[in-house]
């Protein structure tokens, strides 16, 4: 986790360095900071629907900027990423949910072995 957040500030980095005028500069880095999220998406199960929006507004946004609209190229950029920020935050949602599914189970059945062994103790105890 700490390789991939290095990776993407350096493309920050990059792409804030990269700009020539402020509108170019923050397009670079609204760029930058898009395909920064991209790489962080790579590895989690994501929800392919807003992956693939997000994956095709980033490219749409790269377009615009070679085209020389800057600003719908910004905007776009922006959505992609904030598409892409959701989707991890959906992911790591199920992720959170599942393992305390999983909790609350290993939390029942210990209860049920300390009632098991709580009557035994009883039993014992009578003798």
């Amino acid at each position: 986790m700490k390789a991939r957040i290095l990776a993407c500030s350096t493309v920050i980095a990059l792409a804030a360095l990269t700009g020539c005028s402020s509108s170019q500069s923050a397009i670079n880095r609204s760029l930058g900071q898009a395909e920064a999220t991209r790489i962080l998406t790579t590895d989690n199960k994501l929800d392919i629907n807003i992956k693939s929006s997000a994956n095709s507004k980033l490219e749409n946004a790269r377009a615009l900027k070679e085209d020389g609209k800057i600003e719908e190229a910004q905007a776009l950029a922006e959505q992609s990423e904030l598409e892409m920020r959701l989707a991890i935050a959906k992911s790591e949602n199920e992720a959170a949910k599942n393992d305390d599914k999983k909790l609350e189970e290993a939390l029942r059945a210990d209860e049920e072995r300390k009632v098991l062994y709580q009557s035994i103790l009883d039993k014992e105890i009578r003798k």
